[in-house]
C-alpha cells in the first residue's frame, strides 16, 4: 500500500516513521508538492535511508551543506541522519515517491558481514549525505526501473511482496555502492555542532510554539546567545529563527484542521497566533489557500501512479 505521506516529527525533529522498525522497516509513500514558496516540507532526519523517485515537477533538496535540484524521472538518495527538507520549484507541482528503509531491512542481523561490509562504511562516509543520478547510463537505467519496480509492488503488495522489494533494494544497492565507490570520506563537516544545536532548538519550538516565544527563548535552548543564534539557522536552513517558528506553527494548524473538529478561530489560539486575521493571512501565504479551504480538502488528494515516459522505454525493452 503507498501511503500518503504526512511528515511528523517528535524529538530534535526526528521524523516519526510508519513503519515497524522490528519486523518490517520499509515503508513506500507518496507526496504532491504544489508549487509554494513559502510551504517546504518540514526541516527533518530520521535514522534510515531514503530514496526517491519524482515522477513529476522539480524539486529542490536542501541539507545544511547544500542545495540539490532533482527533476522528473532522476532518483535521490538520502543516507541516514541527515537533516533535509524539499520543496516544488517551477510552475508544475510536483509528485514524488519515497522508499525508506532500515539497513537490517537489507542486512538481516545485527554485526552481520553485510552490515560491516556494505552498509556502514557508506553511512560513516560524511561525503555522502545526498546523491542523484539521471537515467543516463544502462546502470542507471537499471536502477530507476528497480526503485520503480519497488514501487509498483508497494501499491499492489501481492503475496510475497515483501521479498521481492527487499530483492530488488539489494540490487539497487550494489549498484549504488559501485556507483559512489569513488567517493572517499572527508574531515568531520565544520557544522557538526551547528546541527546538533539545531536539533535542540528546532525540537525547543516545536515543543513551545503555541507559547509567546522571543529570540532569548530559543538561543537559551541550545545555550548560545540570540546573534548566534540567527546565524546558526542561517547557515543551517537559510531562514531565522522567527520564521521558522511561524512555519511550525502554521504546520502544526493545518494538522488540527485535518484532524480536529475545532474551530479556526481555536486553532489560531491553540498554535500561539496573535489573531485569528492574522493566522489566516500566514496560512494563506504559507500553504498557498485559507484555513477553512485546506479543512475541505484537507491537505490535498492522493497522487495518482503512473507509469513515466522513461520507465515505460525500459519496460518495451525487456
Amino acid at each position: 500500500m503507498l501511503l500518503k505521506s504526512r511528515i511528523s516529527t517528535g524529538k530534535e525533529q526526528q521524523e516519526i516513521l510508519p513503519m515497524d522498525m522490528v519486523s518490517f522497516p520499509y515503508v513506500c509513500s507518496t507526496t504532491r508538492l504544489d508549487c509554494c514558496p513559502d510551504n517546504p516540507v518540514p526541516w527533518h532526519w530520521h535514522n534510515v535511508f531514503e530514496i526517491d523517485y519524482v515522477a513529476k515537477g522539480e524539486l529542490s533538496w536542501q541539507t545544511p551543506d547544500n542545495t540539490y535540484l532533482v527533476s522528473a524521472g532522476e532518483v535521490n538518495f538520502l543516507n541516514s541522519g541527515i537533516l533535509h527538507t524539499c520543496s516544488a520549484i517551477g510552475s508544475t507541482p510536483c509528485e514524488y515517491y519515497t522508499l525508506l528503509f532500515d539497513m537490517h531491512f537489507l542486512s538481516g542481523m545485527y554485526n552481520s558481514v553485510y552490515e560491516e561490509k556494505y552498509f556502514l562504511p557508506l553511512i560513516h562516509n560524511n561525503s555522502l549525505p545526498f546523491w542523484h543520478f539521471k537515467p543516463d547510463s544502462l546502470r542507471h537505467l537499471k536502477m530507476t526501473e528497480l526503485i520503480l519496480r519497488a514501487v509498483e509492488l508497494s501499491r499492489k503488495e501481492p503475496y510475497g511482496y515483501e521479498f521481492k522489494v527487499r530483492s530488488l533494494l539489494s540490487d539497487f544497492w550494489l549498484m549504488l555502492l559501485e556507483d559512489t565507490k569513488d567517493i572517499k570520506p572527508t574531515a568531520a563537516p565544520m557544522n557538526s555542532a551547528d546541527t546538533e544545536r539545531m536539533k535542540l532548538m528546532t525540537q525547543f519550538i516545536k515543543e513551545h510554539c503555541s507559547e509567546k516565544l522571543s529570540l532569548e527563548d530559543i538561543a537559551g535552548s541550545a545555550g548560545i546567545s540570540t546573534r548566534e543564534c540567527t546565524r546558526c539557522f542561517q547557515r543551517c536552513i537559510n531562514t531565522s529563527p522567527n520564521v521558522f517558528l511561524t512555519q511550525t506553527r502554521v504546520r502544526m494548524a493545518a494538522d488540527m484542521l485535518a484532524e480536529t473538529s475545532k474551530s479556526i478561530i481555536e486553532i489560531s489560539e491553540d498554535c500561539g497566533f496573535s489573531s485569528p486575521s492574522y493566522f489566516a493571512k500566514v496560512f494563506r501565504d504559507m500553504m498557498g489557500c485559507t484555513p477553512k479551504d485546506y479543512r475541505e480538502k484537507d491537505g490535498g488528494g492522493e497522487v495518482p501512479w503512473y507509469y513515466s515516459e522513461q520507465f515505460s522505454k525500459i519496460v518495451r525493452r525487456k
